[in-house]
């Protein structure tokens, strides 16, 4: 089977049914690829296995991924530059991806207040809950000034990561809509193609 999946020339339908699952499903994707893959050829029943999906789809991903950061049109993957409903398909996965990526890198940001403290005797730094800092009282080291400096810089990237959070609730907000209206293009460009197979087919039989 692997073997036969290799040689056998994907078809776009199998390809817009594959991505559909997986982007109505994304959480199941996002968790873990190839399981997700193994499902999607269960739901649509297409004569794939799980792995030769996941080797295309990631193919098509890396594609994209690399157009997002160039605005280049992939070399390596003709079905991404030919088709508008996979490339929009594929697109999408992308973008939720970013989201779900950048989100969990927010909540690891947000781990609360920091304290740290040096051992042997030496003076202690910590933040207190209003974000202030406690410098401690003479003699100072190199070793102290040190910490101080840090946890200066520290508080200076905590202020940046709030300011970027807001930014990241409106784009958020914006992806969401974009979304929304890529799914209607997405739908309505099927609609588009399927009414010109069906105006070629009136013409061959002329």
């Amino acid at each position: 089977m692997p073997q036969a999946d290799r040689i056998k020339r994907w078809e776009t339908s199998e390809l817009i049914k594959i991505l559909t699952f997986l982007n109505k499903n994304f959480n199941l994707w996002y968790k873990n690829h190839q399981d997700a893959c193994v499902e999607a050829v269960k739901a649509v029943n297409i004569n794939r296995d799980g792995k030769s999906v996941y080797n295309k789809v990631h193919s098509m991903i890396k594609a994209m991924e690399h157009f997002l950061r160039t605005r280049r049109k992939p070399k390596t993957c003709y079905i991404i530059r030919e088709n508008r409903t996979i490339r929009g398909l594929v697109k999408e996965i992308c973008y939720k991806t970013r989201e779900r990526n950048g989100r969990e890198n927010q909540d690891r940001n947000n781990d609360g207040d920091i304290e740290m403290a040096t051992n042997n005797n030496q003076p202690t730094i910590t933040r207190t809950s209003q974000n202030r800092i406690n410098v401690p009282r003479m003699p100072f080291s190199i070793e102290t000034i040190d910490e101080i400096y840090n946890e200066q810089i520290k508080r200076i990237d905590r202020s940046a990561v709030i300011s970027k959070n807001l930014i990241e609730v409106r784009n958020r907000e914006v992806r969401d809509l974009y979304e929304q209206i890529s799914k209607r293009r997405t739908e309505l460009i099927e609609l588009i193609e399927e009414a010109n197979n069906k105006l070629q087919m009136l013409r061959v039989l002329r």
